[in-house]
Parts: C-alpha cells; structure tokens; sequence
C-alpha cells in the first residue's frame, strides 16, 4: 500500500508558517472574477514497483456561476532556485514510460463545477514493474482550456489553472544526500539589529527531500537572541534531486545599546527519510551603529590613558615618598644604593601619606566650620586621586550594568519569510506561545466562553513572552485569542485593554482575569474583527510572579 504524509497543513501553527512554500496551500487561479482551488494541492507517497494507488482532486468552484473545466496530466521539474516548477507535457514517444505522469490516468478530463459547488476528479497510479528507484513527480492541471490545443504546444500561459503536485518515491537502491550550498547575510555589518540572510540547499540525492530545522541567532555573549524555524510541520519546501533552494529570511532584533558587536547565526537543519542526516553551517556578521560605536571606543581609550597616566603619576609620588627622585639615572653609585635600601618602599605609601596628612589637618582644626574647611582643602590638594577614583568606579558600575543587561535571556524580534507570493511574519511571542503550549499537559477539550468576541494581544512592555504567558492563560479560561504580536519599540509600565463600547461588559469582565488591568474604551474598535484589545505591560510580570 501506497504511504502518504498525515495532511496537517490546514491547522498549522503560527511557527510552521515559516516553511517556505513550494506553491501556496491554497492554490488559487483568478482572473476578474474567477477563483478557483484544489484540495490537496500536495501529494507524497512512497511505492513499490507493480503498486496500485487511486485518489481524488477535489476542485471548488467560489464563484456564483458554473464553470467548464478540463484536466491534464504532466511532469514537472525545477525552474530557478525559487521553486518555482517548470511543467513538462507528456512525450510518451522520448520518455519511454519512465515518467509519473505516463502511470497517472484521469476518470474524466473534461467536467463542469455548478456554483458554489465542489467536484471531484478521481486518479489511479500504477507504477510498471521496471519503475527506475528515486523520486518521480508529476502535477494535475485544473484548467478553463486544455493543454492539447492541436498546434503541439502547450496552452498554460493562456489558461486558468490550479494545480495538485505528486511527489513520488520509487523503492530500492535510492540516494538521499544533502548539503548546504551557502548561508550568508546580505551584509556583514548594519546599524540595526537588522539582517537578511539567504539559505542555499543543494539536493544531490536522486529523491526529493525536506530540510527542516532552525537558524539560531547569538550575541557576542553567546545569548540567543532568535530562532528562525525552517520548514517545520509542513510538507512543502521540497528541494527536488539534483537542484538547488534558495530560502530568504529577514531577522529584526529588540534594539539595546548592550547587544551591539559580533553575531553569529548557526543553521542546523535535518532531512532524509531513510536514514536522518544533518547539515549545519556558520554566518557571522555585526551590529555597530557607528556614531554610537565611536562614542564607545573614544570613551574606552580616553579611561585606558587616564589610568595610564594615573598609574604613573603614584608611582613617581610613591618613589619620592622613598626618598628616589624619578629622574635619577637607573645606575648611581654603590654608596647611595645602600642608603636608598634602608628605606624600603611601599606600594601603600602615598596612602599612608594621604590619611597621615588627613589625620593631622583634623587635630590641628577646631569646631566643624573649620574641620569642613579642612576637609574641603584636603580634597583640592588630592584633587587628582578623587577624580580618578570616581572615573573608575563610575566605569566599573558601567561595565556591572552592562554586562546584566547583556546577558538578558530573551529579547523580542521579528522575522519575516520572503515567500514569493506573499511575506509571512512571525514574533518572538509566537515562537515562546508555541513553547508554552506545547509544554502544558494534555487536557481535556476547554468549553469556549459563550458569545465572546475575539481578542488581540500586543505586547509593549519590553518583557519578551508577557503576552505569551497571557495568552496560554486566556485560551485556557475557554478565551478565544486571534492574534498575538509585540512591538518592540515600546516600553509601557501599565496593561491596558481597549474595547468597543458595546462590549463594556465583557472587558469588564476580561480586566478580572488580566488580573485588574485598565479599561479604555474606543469607539473605532467598533466592526472590527477583533474589538477587544489587549496592550500588555510591565505590571503584568508583577501580576504573574
């Protein structure tokens, strides 16, 4: 029997968006008015020679009226690095029986869809005896005309079509080998912490496979600051053998003066269905806004030549508080070697001298007007000690901070797949949902809050995965969450929920479970899709701990 992937593609998580698609999930002709569109638009299956298989495309007319439709069968193999196919029609004369779509037969070439209606198009696959092992692939055209138009070419260009791809895999001696071509960013060094990198996959195996996996962003501290999941929980992303894929993904990191330096982003992704293998590969690049950077560096120059010249400067007191002038000559006499030795000198001596001179000015001074004096008078004469005291311990505190702040967990960022049809986003709230979700025990099936309108959840309270933790929160009280996304520019101290006016009384009742947050109404949330909005703080890290 002929094996097929579990069809999830319809309820995939916010994480699996970032599979870049091979064609859209629903695949969709429109001209004017027309729309069309098949289910499934993917087949992949594994076959013996001499196996049987029958399924059916099913084809959706959306439109108010009734549409004539034909269907063909073709091979198709890559075009470009995109994914984007190349059809071949079918030449039984040169392939020789070889091909996929020489063992595909269609029930009916030519049908009619009333409106608004679905209609089904069975198949049949009967791979030969002698089928060549390794991966075949063939597609079913839906289309308004038929590809045969008598002249011997094709008539895609001019047709609607819709189309239902077949991967197929041909049992035995196959090859399934894989490799990172290139990964590379775009450029090495930006101001933002903003980076577009390029994935190139090179198939060398004779079977298509799906490279899956993640690219994980670190700082120059080591610290993550964002997964970029590749192909996750989809069956599209296909790399067919003997091609190369090109993926495209933007990252945007939460902005922070303590992040800035040296990244690196580390691609590990994992294929083959016979036997797993892996393949990893390492980009470096920068992130130096260069005002600020110069800033930075002049100001670490500027305290290294200031202690420099600190060091020197108690160094020479210390060797006149021995009784050794600075300036004397390395080699003196025998004598005064001897009588220099007498009097040892000491690291703590100028302050010794410091305190000792301090002592005497506080005997010598009477009532606290006169000690004040004395204590300000002591501190112009070690005017030179003081300042750079305070230099240091001011770039010490600096550098505590610093260091705290950069070895923060987890920041926000965005990141976009550049998909050729449309750009898919993701946040990092996302991403930590998906984990928090996944992480809960499995519960039973949690009764929806009755005639409760939909709710959206921002975070802006500079608190990576506040919103996350809320959301798994809400969805667990029976609330239904549309979306969930964090800006990242914004830093707010009090969660607020905004609210059309007409659901006053539902708020009300969300702000209980958001434990007491604020309540402002607005009336241009009023028709929208999701009229309750939640803008998450910092207060709720307080609330949730």
């Amino acid at each position: 029997m002929i094996s097929t992937l579990p069809k999830t593609v319809h309820k995939l998580v916010a994480v699996a968006l970032f599979g870049l698609l091979l064609f859209p999930l629903a695949a969709q002709a429109q001209s004017g008015s027309l729309t069309l569109s098949v289910s499934p638009t993917l087949f992949d299956m594994t076959a013996n020679p001499e196996q049987e298989w029958e399924s059916v495309v099913r084809v959706i007319n959306s439109n108010p009226y009734e549409i004539s439709l034909y269907a063909d069968v073709v091979n198709f193999a890559p075009q470009g690095e995109s994914g984007q196919p190349k059809f071949l029609p079918l030449n039984k004369e040169e392939s020789g029986g070889q091909t996929l779509a020489e063992w595909i037969t269609l029930d009916k070439t030519e049908f009619t869809i009333a409106a608004e209606q679905i209609a089904e198009v069975p198949f049949r696959i009967k791979v030969p005896a002698g089928a060549p092992p390794g991966g075949h692939f063939g597609a079913i055209l839906i289309g308004t005309k038929s590809l045969d138009t008598g002249s011997g070419k094709t008539a895609v260009e001019t047709s609607q079509v819709v189309t239902s791809l077949i991967f197929l895999r041909v049992t035995g001696d196959i090859v399934e080998d894989g490799e990172i071509r290139e990964f590379r960013t775009t450029k090495y060094i930006s101001e933002k912490p903003t980076i577009d990198f390029e994935l190139r996959f090179q198939n060398k195996g004779t079977v298509h496979i799906l490279p899956q996996g993640e690219i994980k962003i670190l700082n120059m501290w080591g610290e993550e600051r964002g997964i970029i999941p590749v192909n996750r929980q989809t069956m599209f992303g296909n790399v067919l053998p003997n091609s190369i894929r090109k993926y495209t993904f933007s990252w945007s990191g939460e902005w922070s003066l303590a992040d800035i330096g040296r990244y690196r982003a580390v691609a590990t992704l994992a294929y083959g269905n016979e036997s797993r293998q892996f393949a990893s590969s390492e980009v470096a690049f920068w992130v130096l806004p260069w005002k600020i950077a110069t800033v930075i560096l002049v100001t670490i120059i500027g305290f290294i030549m200031l202690m420099t010249w600190a060091i020197k400067l108690y160094i020479r007191k210390m060797l006149t508080i021995a009784g050794v002038s600075p300036g004397t000559p390395y080699l003196v006499p025998q004598e005064n070697l001897k009588r220099r030795a007498q009097k040892k000198v000491s690291v703590v001596a100028p302050f010794e001298e410091g305190i000792l001179d301090l002592r005497q000015r506080f005997t010598e001074s009477v009532g606290w007007g006169e000690k004040i004096s004395t204590m300000v008078g002591f501190v112009v004469k070690y005017r030179i000690f003081f300042a750079v005291s305070i230099a240091l311990i001011v770039f010490i505190t600096v550098a505590i901070l610093y260091a705290r702040t950069a070895s923060v967990e987890e920041r926000a960022y965005e990141v976009v797949i550049d998909n050729s049809d449309t750009n898919i986003t993701i946040s990092s709230e996302q991403v930590q949902y998906e984990t928090l979700k996944n992480a809960m025990p499995a519960t039973e099936n949690i009764s929806a809050v009755k005639e409760f309108p939909k709710i959206k959840i921002i975070n802006q309270s500079g608190v990576s995965g506040l919103a996350a933790e809320l959301r798994v929160k809400l969805e667990s009280s029976g609330y239904e969450v549309a979306e969930l996304s964090n800006e990242m520019t914004k830093s707010e101290a009090n969660t607020v929920i905004v609210y059309a006016p007409e659901y006053d009384s539902e708020a009300l009742e969300l702000s209980r479970q958001v434990y007491g947050a604020l309540l402002s109404a607005y009336d241009g949330a009023s028709g929208t899709e999701t009229p309750i909005i939640i803008y998450v703080g910092e207060d709720l890290q307080n609330a949730v701990q």
